[in-house]
């Protein structure tokens, strides 16, 4: 997820007994509007840290969180069918657009990939889809997204991502002079504000305060194109870490432009960056029902390709 969602707002209702075997969707609405209406129906709605139906009755001394979403409001992931790079019975691949979230969110169940790429099948087929993701990318990064059709390919596809046997290659436009190939391997985990940070390699194994150990990440990094001030790198992750490849380009210096977690900067120019410029371009797995090799490339955003062309004309 970006930086950005964690600024979601939560606005705590306390229910009383007036409110009693009310629908919390119908207390929702009639206390915060409009936007508490949306809330209900987008899945904003949290009772002793579950999410629970606008049809649910309210008890009274109960506190409901409503959880709303960041600034810029609800906002259904930019897809259509053209999106499907590969399809079978079995599985689903889509060149995943940027700036969206892949699955749910606190706020909101509706317009996800996931979500949206549910309805677009079910009008298309007339029935809706057993969709489930085999993996995940961050809000910002675009690129090959997987998904199982049929329960009796997920146990393959979850096998293949744990044992090491998916092969991935992302393009990164970071700052900073990278060196012609270079390999990062750290230790991985979470710091004790929870945010994600790296480790010494020594620390890897090494319980954390929150019960979770440190775990090895491994990149390799190759360059691609050196530009003034920033360089064009393929990121090639031999572990599967939440934002290791952000992570790693950090420890070398050479954070990801638009990636301001991790101190890259907003711009090129003028050209203003909402999000990291990371791309997963490329992916070779096992196929779930026969083993067969699947080779998957996506081509960049068109955000990708402008900051590369102003990095060119520097």
């Amino acid at each position: 997820m970006p930086d950005q969602a964690t600024s979601h707002t939560t606005v705590s209702l306390p229910l009383t007994v007036a409110d009693a075997g009310r629908p919390l969707g119908a207390i929702v609405a009639e206390r915060l509007g409009e936007v508490g209406r949306q809330a209900a129906a987008r899945g904003g709605l949290w009772l002793r840290r579950r999410r629970v139906s606008p049809d649910t009755p309210a008890m009274a001394g109960e506190t409901l969180l409503v959880r709303l979403p960041p600034a810029g409001g609800y906002c259904d992931a930019p897809l259509t069918l053209d999106h499907i790079v590969y399809e079978d019975d079995d599985l689903l691949v889509i060149n995943k657009p940027p700036a969206c979230y892949v699955g749910d969110t606190p706020w909101d169940t509706q317009g996800s990939v996931l979500a949206v790429m549910t309805r677009l099948l079910a009008a298309r087929d007339s029935q809706p889809p057993m969709l489930h993701l085999a993996h995940q990318l961050d809000f910002g990064t675009s690129g090959v997204l997987v998904f199982s059709k049929h329960p009796r390919a997920n146990a393959p596809l979850q096998a293949a991502f744990n044992d090491g046997r998916v092969h991935k290659r992302y393009e990164a436009v970071c700052t900073g002079y990278m060196p012609s190939e270079v390999e990062l391997v750290t230790g991985h985990g979470r710091a004790a504000g929870g945010r994600w940070r790296l480790y010494d390699r020594a620390e890897v194994g090494r319980a954390l305060p929150n019960g979770q150990r440190v775990k090895l990440a491994h990149t390799r990094f190759i360059l691609r194109r050196q530009y003034k001030q920033a360089a064009l790198v393929s990121a090639i992750p031999l572990t599967g870490r939440t934002h290791q490849i952000r992570l790693h380009l950090a420890a070398l210096g050479c954070p990801i432009l638009g990636d301001t977690r991790y101190g890259g900067p907003v711009s090129i120019g003028e050209l203003a960056l909402a999000h990291p410029l990371l791309h997963a371009a490329e992916l070779a797995l096992p196929h779930p029902r026969d083993g067969r090799w699947l080779y998957v490339f996506c081509p960049p955003p068109p955000v990708f390709v402008t900051a590369i062309c102003r990095l060119r004309a520097e």
